[in-house]
C-alpha cells in the first residue's frame, strides 16, 4: 500500500476513535524480540535479575504475522517496532514487509550497528529512528566503544538510499550537557534528533541515571533553544515547554484528582489509543509503568488483554517524558502540535 494512503487511513483511525470515543490500539509498540547485540548501561538487557527466559523471548514470523493481523482488525495502523534490537530477529526483512503491504505505518527503532548491513532487510520501512546518546565517547561510554562511527555509517547508507531517519537520544547526567554537539550532528546528516528520559518512573540506584529536578529544568530550558535556534529537533517547542513547567518532582507521575496552580496536564491516551506488547506476551500501557505491568496475550489473547489494559493504569494522567506529552497533545488534537507531528511521519 502506498505511503500516502497508509497515512490517510492513519489520521481516518485516528479521527474515528476520537468521534466515536471508543477504545482502540491505534498505535502498538511492537516488541518482536528481546535479544540485542549490544550492552547499553541502562538497559534492561543487562540487568541481572530479569529471568533468562525473559532476557532471550523473541517472536517467530508466524506469530508476528498473527498478532499484526489481530491488532490491524482491531484497528491498529501504527507500529513503533523494537527490541531489544529488531534487526537481529532472522526474519525481519519479511515481518517489515507484512507490516508495511499490510497497510500500517512502521516507525523502525534500532540501535543502528546493523543498519548498514540489513539495509535491503528494512528499505520499506517508512522511518527508521537511530538511538545514539552522543557525539564519539559520549555515546560508546554508554554504549559500547566503536558503536558511534558504526552508527554514524549506518545512518549515512539508510539517508543515501532515501529511507527517511531520525536521531534519538535517552537522557543521562553523561550526555545531559551535550545534546547541542548531538543536534549539530543531526544537523550535518541532514536528519532530526528526537531525546526522551530514561524509560522508568521513581529513583533509580545508578547513578548516571539520577538527573534532580533542577538538572532537568535547565535542559528543558536548552532544549528549547535549541529549536528557537534552528537545531533539528522534531520534539514540539508545546511538548518541550510541558516538561520545563513541570510541576513536580519528574520521577513521579501526575494522579487522577491532583491539581497544581498554573499547569493544566495533557491527559495521556496510553491504553486508550495506544498499547505496548512485550516479546514475552505482556501487553502494557506504558513503558514508564513497567515492562511487565499488564496481562499476558499468551494466557488470555489480544482482544481480552486490551478489553482489561486500562486496569492498570487507572489513576495516571500524565508524567513527564516527552514522549507520552507528544503523543497526548496530538490525540487530545492540539492543532501545533498535530500540525508538526504529520509533517515529520509523512515527509510531505
Amino acid at each position: 500500500m502506498g505511503k500516502i494512503r497508509t497515512f490517510t487511513d492513519l489520521g481516518f483511525n485516528i479521527l474515528r476513535a476520537k468521534v466515536i470515543k471508543k477504545r482502540q490500539p491505534v498505535f502498538l509498540s511492537l516488541f518482536i524480540t528481546n535479544k540485542c547485540n549490544l550492552r547499553c548501561k541502562y538497559c534492561f538487557v543487562i540487568d541481572d535479575t530479569v529471568p533468562k527466559d525473559i532476557l532471550n523471548a523473541e517472536y517467530s514470523k508466524k506469530e508476528v504475522f498473527e498478532i499484526v493481523d489481530e491488532f490491524y482488525e482491531m484497528g491498529t495502523r501504527m507500529i513503533f517496532m523494537l527490541g531489544g534490537e529488531p534487526l537481529v530477529h532472522k526474519d525481519i526483512r519479511e515481518i517489515v514487509n507484512y507490516i508495511v503491504n499490510k497497510g500500517i505505518y512502521l516507525h523502525l527503532i534500532t540501535n543502528g550497528t546493523l543498519l548498514e548491513k540489513k539495509l535491503d532487510d528494512i528499505r520499506n520501512a517508512h522511518v527508521v529512528c537511530v538511538s545514539l546518546d552522543g557525539v564519539g565517547d559520549k555515546n560508546d561510554d554508554l554504549r559500547g566503544q566503536g558503536v558511534f562511527n558504526r552508527v554514524v555509517g549506518g545512518i549515512k547508507a539508510a539517508v543515501n538510499a532515501g529511507i527517511p531517519c531520525r536521531i534519538h537520544a535517552v537522557l543521562t547526567r553523561k550526555n545531559l550537557k551535550d545534546i547541542r554537539s548531538l543536534a549539530g550532528l543531526a544537523r550535518d546528516l541532514k536528519i532530526s534528533l528526537t531525546i526522551s528520559p530514561p524509560n522508568f518512573l521513581g529513583e533509580t540506584n545508578l547513578p548516571f541515571l539520577r538527573i534532580t529536578r533542577e538538572e532537568y529544568k535547565e535542559f528543558w530550558k536548552e532544549y528549547l533553544d535549541m529549536y528557537k535556534a534552528g537545531l533539528p529537533i522534531a520534539n514540539s517547542p508545546e511538548a518541550i515547554v510541558k516538561c520545563l513547567e513541570w510541576p513536580t518532582d519528574y520521577h513521579r507521575y501526575i494522579k487522577v484528582g491532583e491539581r497544581f496552580d498554573n499547569y493544566k496536564p495533557i491527559f495521556c491516551l496510553n491504553g486508550y489509543t495506544y498499547a505496548a506488547l512485550g516479546a514475552e506476551g505482556t501487553m502494557y500501557n506504558c513503558i514508564n509503568r513497567g515492562c511487565l505491568n499488564g496481562p499476558n496475550i499468551k494466557e488470555i489473547g489480544i482482544k481480552k488483554a486490551w478489553d482489561i489494559l486500562l486496569d492498570w493504569r487507572k489513576d495516571c494522567v500524565s508524567c513527564a517524558s516527552i514522549n507520552c506529552i507528544e503523543t497526548a497533545m496530538m490525540l487530545n488534537f492540539h492543532l501545533a502540535t498535530l500540525f508538526r507531528g504529520y509533517k515529520f511521519h509523512s515527509g510531505f
